[in-house]
Protein backbone atom coordinates (compact mmCIF):
# COMPACT_ATOMS: atom_id res chain seq x y z
CA UNK A 1 0.00 0.00 0.00
CA UNK A 2 1.48 3.45 -0.94
CA UNK A 3 1.28 6.29 1.46
CA UNK A 4 0.90 9.92 -0.03
CA UNK A 5 2.53 12.60 2.42
CA UNK A 6 2.87 16.25 2.23
CA UNK A 7 5.80 17.60 1.82
CA UNK A 8 5.50 21.64 1.93
CA UNK A 9 8.59 24.18 1.60
CA UNK A 10 8.48 26.99 3.62
CA UNK A 11 10.53 30.40 3.49
CA UNK A 12 11.60 29.11 7.40
CA UNK A 13 10.51 25.88 7.69
CA UNK A 14 11.56 26.38 11.44
CA UNK A 15 9.56 28.96 11.78
CA UNK A 16 6.65 27.22 10.29
CA UNK A 17 7.13 23.99 13.05
CA UNK A 18 7.13 26.02 16.02
CA UNK A 19 3.49 27.72 14.35
CA UNK A 20 2.32 24.02 13.73
CA UNK A 21 3.66 22.96 17.21
CA UNK A 22 1.71 25.81 18.66
CA UNK A 23 -1.53 26.60 17.14
CA UNK A 24 -2.28 22.89 15.55
CA UNK A 25 -0.41 20.78 19.35
CA UNK A 26 1.72 18.93 16.50
CA UNK A 27 3.10 16.07 17.67
CA UNK A 28 6.28 14.07 16.81
CA UNK A 29 7.96 17.52 15.76
CA UNK A 30 11.61 16.88 14.18
CA UNK A 31 13.86 19.21 12.05
CA UNK A 32 17.39 18.71 10.49
CA UNK A 33 19.44 21.66 9.40
CA UNK A 34 21.32 21.92 6.81
CA UNK A 35 25.20 20.46 7.19
CA UNK A 36 28.29 22.92 5.99
CA UNK A 37 28.44 20.51 3.01
CA UNK A 38 24.88 20.96 1.95
CA UNK A 39 24.93 24.76 2.08
CA UNK A 40 28.06 24.70 0.37
CA UNK A 41 25.92 22.75 -2.42
CA UNK A 42 23.04 25.24 -2.98
CA UNK A 43 25.22 27.91 -2.10
CA UNK A 44 23.71 29.08 1.12
CA UNK A 45 25.44 31.15 4.01
CA UNK A 46 26.93 28.83 6.66
CA UNK A 47 26.58 31.81 9.16
CA UNK A 48 23.03 30.69 10.37
CA UNK A 49 22.91 26.64 9.85
CA UNK A 50 20.91 26.03 12.82
CA UNK A 51 18.15 28.13 11.34
CA UNK A 52 17.90 26.26 8.11
CA UNK A 53 15.66 23.34 7.78
CA UNK A 54 16.80 20.64 5.31
CA UNK A 55 14.11 18.51 6.33
CA UNK A 56 11.52 18.38 8.88
CA UNK A 57 7.80 17.03 10.13
CA UNK A 58 5.23 16.69 12.41
CA UNK A 59 2.11 14.84 12.85
CA UNK A 60 -1.25 16.12 13.30
CA UNK A 61 -4.18 13.71 14.59
CA UNK A 62 -1.39 11.10 13.21
CA UNK A 63 -0.92 12.79 9.45
CA UNK A 64 2.01 12.92 8.59
CA UNK A 65 3.75 16.18 7.03
CA UNK A 66 7.01 17.18 6.24
CA UNK A 67 8.50 20.11 5.49
CA UNK A 68 11.43 22.23 4.41
CA UNK A 69 12.74 25.56 4.11
CA UNK A 70 12.46 26.23 -0.10
CA UNK A 71 15.94 25.84 -1.17
CA UNK A 72 16.20 25.05 -4.51
CA UNK A 73 15.90 28.33 -6.21
CA UNK A 74 11.94 27.96 -7.31
CA UNK A 75 10.01 31.18 -6.09
CA UNK A 76 7.54 30.15 -2.91
CA UNK A 77 4.16 31.45 -3.78
CA UNK A 78 2.44 29.15 -1.10
CA UNK A 79 -0.35 27.05 -1.76
CA UNK A 80 -2.51 27.55 -5.09
CA UNK A 81 -4.67 24.39 -5.14
CA UNK A 82 -4.15 22.22 -3.11
CA UNK A 83 -6.04 21.29 0.04
CA UNK A 84 -4.36 18.91 3.01
CA UNK A 85 -7.56 16.74 3.85
CA UNK A 86 -7.31 14.62 7.11
CA UNK A 87 -9.99 11.91 7.11
CA UNK A 88 -10.98 10.42 10.67
CA UNK A 89 -12.13 7.21 11.16
CA UNK A 90 -16.23 7.35 11.80
CA UNK A 91 -15.31 4.12 13.62
CA UNK A 92 -13.59 5.39 16.15
CA UNK A 93 -14.69 7.39 19.02
CA UNK A 94 -11.59 8.51 20.08
CA UNK A 95 -10.21 9.65 17.03
CA UNK A 96 -13.86 11.70 16.22
CA UNK A 97 -13.13 13.52 19.89
CA UNK A 98 -9.99 13.85 18.81
CA UNK A 99 -10.90 15.96 15.87
CA UNK A 100 -13.40 17.80 17.32
CA UNK A 101 -10.92 19.06 19.75
CA UNK A 102 -8.04 19.96 17.17
CA UNK A 103 -10.57 21.52 15.49
CA UNK A 104 -11.77 23.84 18.38
CA UNK A 105 -7.88 24.28 19.30
CA UNK A 106 -7.06 26.14 15.93
CA UNK A 107 -10.57 27.80 15.29
CA UNK A 108 -10.23 29.55 18.93
CA UNK A 109 -6.34 29.95 18.05
CA UNK A 110 -6.77 33.40 16.21
CA UNK A 111 -3.95 32.44 13.82
CA UNK A 112 -6.38 30.38 11.05
CA UNK A 113 -8.93 31.63 8.88
CA UNK A 114 -11.86 29.11 9.43
CA UNK A 115 -13.76 28.98 6.17
CA UNK A 116 -16.36 26.00 6.81
CA UNK A 117 -17.20 25.06 10.48
CA UNK A 118 -16.84 21.82 11.15
CA UNK A 119 -20.24 20.51 11.45
CA UNK A 120 -23.15 18.45 9.79
CA UNK A 121 -22.94 18.31 5.96
CA UNK A 122 -26.24 17.81 3.53
CA UNK A 123 -24.26 14.31 2.65
CA UNK A 124 -23.94 12.81 5.95
CA UNK A 125 -21.10 13.21 7.03
CA UNK A 126 -19.18 16.23 9.24
CA UNK A 127 -16.24 18.40 7.50
CA UNK A 128 -14.59 21.75 8.74
CA UNK A 129 -11.99 23.77 6.78
CA UNK A 130 -9.64 26.61 7.39
CA UNK A 131 -6.64 28.06 6.35
CA UNK A 132 -3.39 28.48 8.13
CA UNK A 133 -1.04 31.34 8.13
CA UNK A 134 1.20 30.38 5.44
CA UNK A 135 -1.98 29.92 3.07
CA UNK A 136 -2.56 26.19 3.29
CA UNK A 137 -5.59 25.00 3.36
CA UNK A 138 -6.94 22.18 5.33
CA UNK A 139 -10.36 20.17 5.69
CA UNK A 140 -11.27 17.88 8.44
CA UNK A 141 -13.70 15.08 7.78
CA UNK A 142 -15.62 12.89 9.05
CA UNK A 143 -17.50 10.56 6.29
CA UNK A 144 -20.91 8.30 7.46
CA UNK A 145 -19.07 5.96 5.10
CA UNK A 146 -15.78 5.54 3.50
CA UNK A 147 -15.53 3.10 0.37
CA UNK A 148 -11.78 3.76 -0.03
CA UNK A 149 -10.81 3.72 4.00
CA UNK A 150 -12.52 0.24 3.72
CA UNK A 151 -10.61 -0.92 0.84
CA UNK A 152 -7.76 0.11 2.46
CA UNK A 153 -8.27 -1.51 6.09
CA UNK A 154 -9.43 -4.89 3.88
CA UNK A 155 -5.91 -4.80 1.94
Amino acid sequence: MAILNPYISYESAKDALDYYENVFSAKNVFRLPLTEGQAKEYNISDKKLDDTTMHGGFTVLGAQVYVSDNLFGAENNGPSNITLNIEIDNNNADEISAADRFYMLVRDSGQVTVTMPFQEQFWGGKMGAFTDKYGMKWTLHLAPQNPLRAAVEEG
